[in-house]
């Protein structure tokens, strides 16, 4: 019998790669009666495909793009977009209709945005599918998120922060430390560049890194917004849903006299103020997000939400920022001998480093087709490590708040300062074979 018919001869079920899905977030009659569907549905062949391919890539979303005749897809992994091959329209309808009916969503409207879960389990990998579709002018523009149930990611350390910069943030997240005294007020600010740049996992690890069981910490949020999924900090939202508003929610809260205040991606400023106000006349600590490029331009963007400068010089502890730099693939990097130049170029003192990393490069004399490296699957990465940068209060940054509140300003005090920018640390991290010059570049740019 040909091959083609013995495919035509398998359940759907069977054919495709290992890939289960799973209906969630309805009852239990109605995530079976969905998964079910989507199991005997020709449309879950192309989803399984595609589905694999994101599994084993470890990749973070897709998008698929809609148009009368095809679909293209891109697929992200490690912060870069990758093409996947574009698909008829016709299998492209039937791969999204088990999307949507596995998150209970309507398959039949492609002009409405909606929003649902479901999950993909590959062998010992199972992510939680977070969909969301909307009509466009050619078509339909679908992004599926993926997360683990539980993050890997808990800690700072995890992140990459390195011991010295992450003794620095405890000590103003008040932290017991044991030279100097412990400091329990002030504004923290916690920044990450914007599109996929993990100020949310950033955000978590930094409010973990405080003392959360003798100090309690209240969260304010928006509706339907759960940042701060962090453990022994309550979260207060406002909003159209609840029908509360900001400023009463956090007068409420203060009532309970908690000892710090956390605002995810804080951009009200009546909001910074209160908290301001707190700060000044109670002695309590607020620790807020942003979405920057660097520390200088984090606290630079919360200048400018409107508060008095004076206020923020008074309060202002301290700004970290984080960017993802990818690592290299452990499996597959290459060694090679850096010019003296490049070393001086970079501070490296020659006799400590003795060679960098790159990714693998094949050898041209090599004939034949070369298998990809099984680990990162020939891309020459696997996983992320974040790049550091912590700027400190000190009287010239707080002189320039309320002066020159700009961001090149700010670096420059920093870095006269003593503080280990952004590039000093990527530099650590290219010496001890964590990433290459071409991706440090890359991340910095």
């Amino acid at each position: 019998m040909a091959k083609s018919q013995q495919n035509q001869d398998l359940h759907p079920s069977e054919m495709g790669p290992p890939v289960e899905f799973k209906a969630t977030t309805g009852g239990n009659e109605e995530n079976q009666t969905a998964t079910i569907r989507c199991r005997q549905s020709p449309g879950s062949v192309p989803a399984k495909h595609i589905m694999a391919q994101a599994l084993s890539g470890d990749a973070s979303r897709i998008v698929f793009d809609y148009s009368a005749q095809a679909v293209a897809m891109q697929l992200e992994v490690d912060g870069m977009w990758e093409n996947l091959p574009i698909i008829d329209r016709q299998n492209g309808d039937m791969m999204l209709a088990v999307f949507k009916t596995l998150a209970h969503l309507d398959p039949a409207d492609r002009q409405s945005k909606q929003t649902g879960e479901f999950t993909a389990k590959l062998e010992q990998i199972e992510k939680i599918c977070s969909i969301e579709s909307q009509g466009t002018p050619t078509g339909e523009r679908v992004l599926i998120k993926f997360r683990v149930k539980k993050d890997p990611l808990k800690t700072l350390s995890d992140l990459g922060c390195r011991d010295s910069t992450l003794n620095s943030f405890k000590k103003w997240i008040g932290v017991y430390q044991q030279e100097g005294p412990t400091i329990t007020k002030g504004l923290l600010i916690v920044s990450a560049p914007e599109n996929g740049g993990g100020l949310s996992t950033l955000w978590r690890c930094a409010l973990s890194a405080a003392d959360r069981f003798m100090r309690d910490f209240v969260a304010f949020e928006p509706d339907g917004s759960n940042e701060t999924s962090v453990e022994n900090i309550s979260i207060n939202h406002y909003g159209a849903e609840s029908g509360l508003e900001a400023i009463p929610t956090i007068e409420k809260a203060i009532l309970k006299e908690p000892d710090g205040f956390a605002v995810p991606e804080i951009s009200d400023p009546a909001i910074l103020e209160a908290l301001c106000d707190q700060i000044l006349t109670m002695d309590r600590m607020a620790v807020v997000s942003v979405n920057a490029n660097s520390a200088a331009e984090a606290l630079a963007k919360v200048c400018a939400l409107g508060v008095s400068s004076q206020k923020i010089a008074e309060v202002f502890s301290c700004s970290l920022n984080m960017r993802l730099s990818r690592r290299l693939c452990s499996n597959c990097k290459q060694p090679f001998l850096p010019h003296p130049q490049l070393l001086q170029q970079l501070g490296l003192p020659q006799t400590h480093v003795q060679e960098l990393y790159q990714q693998y490069q094949p050898n041209p004399a090599e004939t034949g087709e070369i298998p990809p490296c099984p680990q990162c699957n020939g891309r020459g990465f696997k996983g992320r490590i974040g790049l550091f940068e912590l700027l400190e209060v000190n009287d010239h940054i707080k002189q320039a708040i309320i002066s020159q509140p700009n961001p090149a300003t700010f670096h420059q005090i920093a870095e006269q300062s003593g503080m280990v920018s952004m590039r000093q640390d990527g530099v650590v991290q290219l010496a001890q074979g964590t990433t290459s010059m071409q991706e440090l570049q890359r991340a910095l740019a």
